[in-house]
């Protein structure tokens, strides 16, 4: 699917209704809610206000995209940061200049959840399926790094590759045990009566961390170096149009409900009682650095990458 802020002159520039050169920017990206940010900044005219002319592509597959991204396809996609540190080891030369939203114990975002209630832990789960969003990735690896922690292995469970929003009727049917979702698809599932346990990501994080860090990042933006290198007024103003549209997310929960509801074509009803995702634009070094024995330890990696070079420093 695609969503165009404005038409394209042949470069890509455009003139806003000032006259102003608007810079074209290629984003790819998986709605959500920690996306959102993204769509409000489309829809309220917010990215043209920031000199930005943005062409959103939607789809799943975040691995799809890195290697999209690293042929130059796009400018700026979403990713997760154990995807970011294996596109590192590959040598596909990608930055992370800004998170999408974090999560901590008290606001969680990426919870396991059963139908069963004689479940109690992730050790309860030997033998049974888990549904995960994609068989690659943050939740993925921080699933089988704390089943490690709870003596299991990877192939102690069987984990399947599952979209969100059919994740409650897998769980409901029996299909599957237990399900790993973000908001707000999480909040639709727990709806429906079932299990919530702890955000796997926080956990996760924690764990491999020392206790050091109690913020998790699930989702972040990438850009290739070349092209922090020769665009940095236009991550500016991709950061500065994120925090725009954070600011107005956040000063109309109401708004920012229906937008999601309209966007992810989710029952308004269902939204009305769930959290939002707590949207930010910063991350660092320090934030990173836990997902690489995360990564390490489920497998993803077997090297250890150069967090600061992998953050944006700016200009």
């Amino acid at each position: 699917m695609l969503i165009t802020t404005a038409g394209c002159a042949n470069d890509g520039h455009i003139a806003d209704s000032n006259g102003s050169q608007l810079s074209p920017l290629r984003v790819a990206l998986f709605p959500a809610g920690n996306t959102l940010p993204v769509e409000a900044a489309v829809t309220r005219g917010i990215f043209e206000r920031h000199g930005l002319n943005v062409t959103v592509t939607e789809g799943q597959d975040l691995p799809l995209f890195m290697a999209a991204q690293s042929k130059g396809q796009y400018d700026i996609a979403m990713s997760v940061p154990t995807l970011v540190l294996v596109g590192a080891q590959r040598g596909l030369g990608l930055q992370i200049v800004s998170s999408t939203a974090q999560q901590t114990a008290e606001h969680p975002n990426a919870v396991w959840i059963t139908k069963d209630a004689s479940i109690k832990s992730l050790a309860d789960l030997r033998g049974k399926t888990i549904a995960v969003p994609s068989l690659t990735g943050i939740i993925t690896d921080s699933v089988v790094y704390l089943l490690q922690r709870n003596r299991l292995t990877r192939n102690d469970v069987h984990l399947v590759q599952t979209p969100f929003p059919v994740m409650g009727d897998q769980l409901q049917a029996g299909r599957v045990d237990a399900v790993v979702a973000t908001l707000p698809f999480s909040a639709a599932i727990a709806a429906r009566g079932f299990q919530v346990h702890d955000d796997v990501i926080v956990e996760a994080v924690r764990d491999a961390s020392g206790g050091d860090v109690d913020q998790a990042i699930t989702t972040v933006w990438t850009v290739s170096q070349s092209f922090a290198a020769e665009h940095p007024h236009t991550i500016a103003a991709w950061r500065a149009s994120l925090r725009e549209a954070i600011d107005s997310l956040r000063a109309d929960a109401e708004g920012a409900r229906a937008l999601m509801a309209e966007w992810l074509k989710m029952p308004a009803a269902i939204l009305d009682s769930a959290p939002l995702p707590d949207w930010t634009v910063d991350i660092t070094a320090r934030q990173l650095k836990p997902y690489v024995v995360i990564a390490r330890d489920a497998g993803s990696i077997d090297s250890d990458p150069d967090v600061n070079s992998l953050v944006w420093q700016g200009p």
